[in-house]
């Protein structure tokens, strides 16, 4: 088999479908039901057959003779660096710091990924996600996350 000609969609839709499979796996645990009783795997296990199945079209693609090849860019480490790295505080400040000082840390790092970075556009964005989740996720949805620090409860 010869090598794929657009190793873009060959590496999308390997990603895809490891993620899919492993999705549609892992949602097996919660008991899927079905369609007219859904599970809490229910839409889980779907949606990772779905993303498997795309995945297993742009694999296919990949070797598509009617279109031009197309090699791979090198990574850009620094930005996924900034943006893994918000992620990874956001996950350890949500706790301790609360909902809307973890999502401000959380948009304020990942936007340093980015060459047009501002301050301003970056405190400005920030104050309105943690607005908006701390309005959806705490206000409107009921869950039990910590809006501020530890101390101040």
């Amino acid at each position: 088999m010869s090598a794929p000609r657009q190793r873009v969609d060959f590496s999308v839709g390997l990603l895809y479908l490891v993620l899919g499979m492993g999705s549609a796996w892992l949602a097996q645990g919660y008991g899927l039901g079905t369609a007219a009783r859904m599970g809490a795997g229910f839409f889980p296990f779907w949606l990772g057959i779905g993303l498997a199945l795309l995945g297993v079209g742009s694999l296919l693609g990949a070797w598509s003779r009617q279109r031009q090849a197309q090699q791979m860019a090198a990574w850009a480490w620094r930005p996924l660096g900034w943006v893994l790295g918000g992620i990874c505080l956001f996950a350890l400040l949500l706790q301790p710091a609360g909902l809307v000082l973890a999502t401000i840390t959380l948009v304020v790092t990942s936007s340093r990924a980015s060459h047009a970075f501002t301050w301003r556009a970056a405190l400005f964005s920030a104050a309105l996600l943690s607005t908006f989740c701390a309005l959806v996720f705490v206000a409107g949805l009921g869950l039990p996350l910590p809006l501020w620090p530890a101390f101040t409860r």
